[in-house]
């Protein structure tokens, strides 16, 4: 076997795996096109990337048929490469989303880093205490009620950077916050019958999610 093909084999098998990750991050964890809004392309054009640089292009740099040692050569090529992988799922995982929450005027995608572990013991709900696993749970907030919780709240974000989407203490069930948030509301764009557009933030950045007209339930992402 040449060399350059080789290296084409091993960039088909990193392409694959790489794909593979891609796919079962956007089913498990991205539902309604959240992924348009949460970095991840640019997450996995980033593990590709050096997935290929540590694997593809070092094993055609070094690989010729017959040459001593080139199984051990080989061998740490591919231990550089899953060590790379590794760290890589590691970031997609303590990034993936977790909850969903709505306010009266947005939506906010929460991150599981974004979440300290002391905010996360004092959610109301059990199912609030802990992180999904399975993609984003839907939560709302409600405005602070009196002006020392409003106080208390600005406090904590001028000191921390916290706000309410991401303090699991201040959740509520996503029905009871949605109209709300649907009071808000905007028709949706285009041929979007019987859906309301409504703010969603992200990591600084924002979109719009196309709701239920009628329930609050998200349905899909657009820019």
């Amino acid at each position: 076997m040449s060399r350059w093909k080789a290296a084409a084999l091993h960039l088909l098998l990193s392409i694959l795996v790489i794909s593979s990750i891609a796919i079962a991050a956007l089913l498990l964890w991205y539902p309604h096109g959240l992924w348009r809004i949460s970095g991840l392309d640019r997450l996995m054009a980033i593990m590709l990337f050096i997935d290929v640089t540590a694997g593809p292009l070092l094993t055609l740099a070094i690989y010729r048929h017959g040459k001593p040692g080139l199984r051990l050569d080989l061998a740490v090529i591919s231990t550089v490469q899953l060590a790379f992988l590794a760290y890589g799922l590691h970031t997609l995982w303590v990034s993936r989303p977790v909850f969903l929450v709505a306010s009266d005027v947005r939506l906010n995608l929460v991150f599981a880093h974004e979440i300290a572990p002391q905010d996360l013991e004092q959610g109301a709900r059990p199912e609030w205490r802990r992180l999904s696993l399975t993609g984003p749970a839907l939560v709302g907030v409600m405005p602070p009620a009196s002006p020392q919780a409003r106080s208390e709240l600005l406090q904590i974000f001028l000191e921390t950077g916290r706000d309410q989407h991401v303090m699991p203490a201040w959740f509520q069930p996503y029905e009871e916050v949605a109209p709300l948030m649907l009071a808000r509301t905007v028709a949706g764009p285009g041929d979007t019958a019987g859906l309301r557009a409504v703010p969603i933030m992200a990591r600084g950045e924002e979109a719009t999610m196309l709701v239920d007209a009628r329930t609050g339930m998200p349905r899909k992402v657009v820019r």
